[in-house]
């Protein structure tokens, strides 16, 4: 059964972004604002398991900073292999707090 969390304050995304720990995740998640939207993923590459808040953003792809991996954020997959993808977590946005399923 899942459990709705606050995830963040909307205001606390820097250059609209921020990696959070989440209570009941294992790793950190990652909010995305974009053009409106907001999403919420994985925060970590599976690469090698980089960061993934600090690397560019480009018509809805985000770029891993250290090895140049690629996620469509309205997707979560990898547009150069279709067996790559970033889980998306469900994203709701109330009163200026994010809020996420775990």
């Amino acid at each position: 059964m899942s459990q709705r969390v606050a995830v963040c304050r909307l205001d606390a995304l820097v250059d609209g972004r921020l990696l959070v720990e989440v209570e009941g995740v294992q790793d950190p998640l990652l909010v995305i604002a974009d053009e409106g939207q907001v999403h919420v993923l994985d925060g970590l590459c599976p690469h090698q398991f980089a960061p993934l808040d600090d690397g560019p953003l480009e018509a809805g792809v985000l770029s891993c900073a250290h090895h140049g991996w690629r996620f469509d954020i309205a997707t979560g997959r990898c547009p150069d292999s279709p067996y790559i993808c970033l889980r998306r977590w469900p994203a709701m946005v109330e009163d200026g707090v994010v809020w996420t399923e775990v």
